[in-house]
């Protein structure tokens, strides 16, 4: 178990992580003068789907429950923020602050049957509730638009300027995941690790294993739904696609990509997975064939992720000049 806690603790509330964290900050802030509209909207689309990432990392990578179905609680914070600007007419803050309490209480719903059981049962079960949502929304066509979606979200025109947006976005992201770092960090977070690692022992100790897995399951919910909520005020829609099972396997791929014992894990899964694709996809029709042949290779060469592999590499070269 200590050796896991290593492993999270590598990026934890050290100083040379903390500058790390501000170093990027900083970073991020100067890229529109850098980029152009094309990739800044990318470099946005990154931003959210980060946030969404290292939501799932909650439950995946810190609490070891393995979730098929992150999807579906997106697609409630993404509907949320829709129905309410579109169809009831509604600012887009309390559209956008009602996206994480809806998610919150559908994610504590299906966690609290979820969570009942463990290993492959609970990633079928969260499977099996984001496809009923997707059902939900594909047939709801009084509410959801149905197949065809919500299309006209009435957005401010202050995020028609790209460059509004994306620092909308990182303003957002950047708190967002701020708590979700000092929250992995906290008594609470270790609580979740020694879970993961073992899940017996904890419950000898007279730790409620159920009541922390749920509240990890509703704490990655909220996450998942501001997440959810930033890409509809960012594409001004909402699809049936964002609940659908395929959206919920690049939310994993990219956790495992950059490394799931890893803060920093989910953010570089996602750069690594949006740069190939867009690279990718610009040279041959048969860009997803390549794509998952470059990620089954990444993946085999390094088991613990792109950002966990380099940081074990790190400690290696420490360990040999001590």
């Amino acid at each position: 178990m200590a050796n896991g806690m290593n492993r999270i603790s590598w990026l934890g509330t050290s100083p040379r992580n903390a500058f790390m964290l501000a170093g990027l900050v900083a970073l991020l802030v100067l890229l529109p003068l850098f980029l152009g509209q094309s990739w800044l909207s990318i470099t946005t689309e990154m931003l959210i789907l980060a946030l969404a990432a290292s939501s799932l990392n909650i439950m995946l990578g810190y609490t070891g429950m393995v979730s098929f179905g992150p999807a579906g609680i997106y697609a409630v914070g993404a509907y949320t923020t829709g129905v309410f600007m579109e169809k009831l007419g509604i600012g887009i803050v309390p559209a956008v602050l009602a996206a994480p309490v809806m998610a919150g209480i559908i994610g504590f719903l299906v966690g609290w049957i979820c969570v009942r059981r463990s290993a492959v049962y609970f990633a079928l079960l969260t499977l099996a509730f984001s496809q009923i949502i997707w059902t939900v929304v594909f047939q709801w066509y009084s509410v959801t638009g149905g197949d065809d979606g919500l299309v006209s979200v009435p957005v401010p025109d202050f995020f028609f300027e790209i460059t509004n947006c994306y620092y909308f976005m990182l303003a957002v992201v950047s708190v967002c995941l701020f708590i979700i770092w000092k929250i992995v960090n906290s008594p609470f977070g270790m609580t979740l690790q020694a879970i993961r690692e073992n899940p017996n022992r904890v419950e000898f100790i007279g730790v409620n294993v159920k009541h922390y897995q749920l509240a990890s399951f509703v704490i990655s919910s909220v996450f998942l739904g501001i997440a959810g909520s930033m890409h509809c005020v960012f594409s001004g829609s909402a699809f049936p696609d964002y609940a659908y099972w395929v959206k919920s396997a690049d939310m994993l791929v990219i956790c495992l990509l950059g490394g799931i014992y890893n803060f920093f894990g989910p953010l570089v899964g996602t750069v690594v997975y949006t740069v190939l694709t867009k690279v990718i996809s610009e040279y041959t029709m048969h860009w997803h064939l390549v794509l998952g042949g470059i990620i089954v290779l990444i993946i085999l060469a390094m088991r613990k992720g792109v950002v966990g592999t380099l940081a074990n590499y790190w400690a290696n070269r420490k360990s040999a000049a001590a």
